[in-house]
C-alpha cells in the first residue's frame, strides 16, 4: 500500500489533505492526515494568511474498511488574520469535502468528534 493508493482511497474528492500514514490499531484503522494549504483566506474578511496560531488534530469517524471502523486524525492549523481591524483575530482552516466550521457532520464522515 503505497500512500498514492492511500491517498486516492480517504481523499479522492478532497484536495488539500496529505496523509502521513495508515495503522491498524486492533479493530479500528486510524488515519493520520493534515491539512496542506499554505495559505487560508480569513473567512471573515477574505484576507489571505500564512501566519499559523497554532495546531490541533480533529477526529473524524468515517465508513468502515473491510469491516473495520476508521478514525481520520486530521491536523489543522489555526491562522492569525493579518487585517487588524478585522473582527476575528484568529481562524480555523477548513478542507472542502471533509470538515465543516461548526464542527457537525462532516460530508463522507458518520460523525465529527473533535476530542
Amino acid at each position: 500500500m503505497g500512500d498514492v493508493f492511500l491517498q486516492e482511497l480517504w481523499f479522492h474528492q478532497v484536495d488539500g489533505v496529505v496523509i502521513e500514514n495508515a495503522v491498524v490499531d486492533g479493530e479500528l484503522v486510524v488515519v493520520r492526515a493534515r491539512a496542506s494549504a499554505e495559505r487560508v483566506a480569513c473567512p471573515a474578511c477574505g484576507t489571505v494568511s500564512g501566519r499559523v496560531h497554532s495546531r490541533y488534530v480533529r477526529r473524524l469517524a468515517d465508513t468502515a474498511v473491510a469491516g473495520r471502523p476508521v478514525l481520520i486524525e486530521l491536523q489543522v492549523r489555526r491562522f492569525r488574520c493579518r487585517d487588524r481591524t478585522c473582527r476575528q483575530a484568529t481562524f480555523v482552516e477548513q478542507v472542502d469535502g471533509l470538515t465543516s466550521g461548526m464542527g457537525g457532520e462532516a460530508p463522507g464522515c458518520r460523525r465529527c468528534c473533535n476530542r
